[in-house]
């Protein structure tokens, strides 16, 4: 299937990030001009929801690119930033306490897997994240495994990425990690 990344429009920061933030008029714009790629592309690829993370700047970025599009906007608390103890996670697999980057990746493949069984291999879907949910995109698309050591990526504001992405790449990256416990 594929699946769409798009990170979350600019933001407007205040002091400290928070999940409250919200968009910037440039944000606004670059969201708005996104939309209109999806609506072109909403012709000729099935798209089935859009998934989110519900941070505030996720969610209106969300809104915005589904406006011609009127899919089902689905929040998902697994498509949060990095959590690092501040952040509020309210959702059950994510956790409560500070996670290192490696179970971050390992949250997001997971949110991952549950939308590729939910769904045809000839639908597609968007995700609206924030930026360090790219490398787990990436982990899974091309089987490289969760790791501490993968990059920390910065991602401009409503950057659309495709990924094919199939039950065989979940396969693939199970079969990686059990036999790099046997190494």
């Amino acid at each position: 299937m594929k699946i769409f990344y798009v990170h979350h429009a600019l933001r407007d920061v205040g002091n400290q990030p928070s999940p409250k933030d919200g968009l910037k008029a440039l944000g606004v714009k670059d969201a708005k001009n996104t939309a209109k790629l999806f609506e072109d592309a909403f012709k000729k690829i099935k798209f089935k929801a859009i998934y989110t993370s519900p941070f505030f700047r996720c969610t209106e970025t969300a809104k915005l690119i589904n406006k011609y599009m009127k899919l089902p906007i689905i929040e998902d608390a697994r498509f949060n930033e990095f959590f690092d103890g501040h952040m509020v996670a309210n959702h059950p697999l994510v956790p409560t306490e500070k996670e290192s980057w490696e179970q971050c990746q390992t949250r997001i493949i997971e949110a991952l897997e549950d939308i590729v069984n939910k769904y045809d291999d000839d639908d597609a879907v968007i995700c609206v994240t924030s930026g360090v949910n790219i490398t787990a995109f990436v982990c899974v698309a091309f089987g490289i495994l969760p790791s501490n050591s993968n990059p920390f990526p910065l991602v401009p504001s409503c950057s659309p990425m495709g990924f094919d992405i199939n039950k065989d790449c979940f396969k693939r990256l199970k079969a990686l990690k059990t036999n790099s416990k046997h190494k």
